[in-house]
């Protein structure tokens, strides 16, 4: 695995902890020794990035980013290289879409992740068992009447729910099945939903880092536990699904040597690549 000269990993369930922390010590050695070897890691997540800078703010600037499912790419210099966003037209659409099912369970209300801010629909304001779980991932929430309250500047890259885990699987195959040249809709698990923009993922987002280091996906060490990260792993040359994650991953992917409880995905890279770090 002498060629491997990137590593992307998802967070939740796979770089995170069960505490949503990381062992900083190890991933700053780690950093150390991809800079002085011409690597490159990257944050490969469903989360945006300010939710990404507050975790990792000691160590910005020494990675690269494939946010909301590969809706937003960055450098670690700051260099934009993909931002996938909704029309406005789409939104009312999609919301339509989510609440035609009046039975629907929602266990938090449905939220328009922006570049600059995120929205919450007023009426769903402190619905759901994972509503409070739901403001740590966006701690300064704003909320709206209606759609058309969102300014008129911001550029939506993604739309989030969370439903009965059989809700969210019919929900997803009618989605795909109906919009599939309009809309993505994919989960991290647990009910968690998130729908995007068609042809976006974390696979054609890492497409765009591929291109700009002169890299292809041969060279690529990725990791993951949800359904979310299917594609990026069926993408790149070395995936690693985690122990403790979906078992449709674990019996298609060789798996990290350990959970994510345990610095699986630090563990799995610093092992298979041989790297001389104490």
């Amino acid at each position: 695995m002498n060629d491997i000269k990137m590593v992307a990993t998802d967070l939740d369930g796979t770089f995170f902890d069960n505490q949503r922390k990381i062992n900083q010590e190890k991933f700053d050695k780690l950093l150390t020794y991809f800079e002085a070897h011409d690597m490159h890691f990257v944050i490969a997540t469903g989360n945006d990035q300010p939710l990404v800078d507050m975790i990792f703010e000691p160590f910005i600037g020494r990675f690269d980013y494939n946010v909301n499912n590969g809706a937003q790419v960055k450098t670690k210099t700051g260099k934009s290289l993909r931002s996938s966003a909704f029309t406005r037209t789409d939104l009312p659409e999609i919301q339509a879409l989510i609440e035609q099912d009046d039975t629907m369970h929602f266990r938090h209300g449905i939220i328009f992740n922006g570049i600059q801010d995120s929205y919450m629909l007023a009426h769903y304001k402190g619905i759901g068992d994972l509503y409070q779980d739901i403001r740590w991932y966006f701690p300064n929430l704003k909320f709206i009447d209606q759609i058309s309250d969102i300014p008129a500047n911001e550029e939506i890259v993604k739309v989030i729910f969370s439903a009965a885990e059989s809700e969210a699987k019919n929900f997803i195959k009618h989605t795909n099945e109906a919009f599939s040249e309009k809309y993505h809709a994919t989960t991290s698990g647990y009910g968690a939903i998130d729908v995007i923009p068609a042809n976006t993922n974390k696979a054609t987002g890492l497409a765009y880092l591929l291109d700009y280091y002169d890299l292809n996906a041969d060279q690529v060490m990725a990791f993951g536990d949800g359904f979310n990260d299917l594609e990026m792993l069926n993408f790149v040359g070395e995936p690693r699904s985690m122990p403790n994650g979906d078992a449709y991953l674990i019996n298609h992917f060789k798996n990290a040597i350990a959970s994510n409880d345990q610095d699986g995905v630090l563990d799995t890279i610093i092992t298979e690549l041989a790297l001389p770090l104490t």
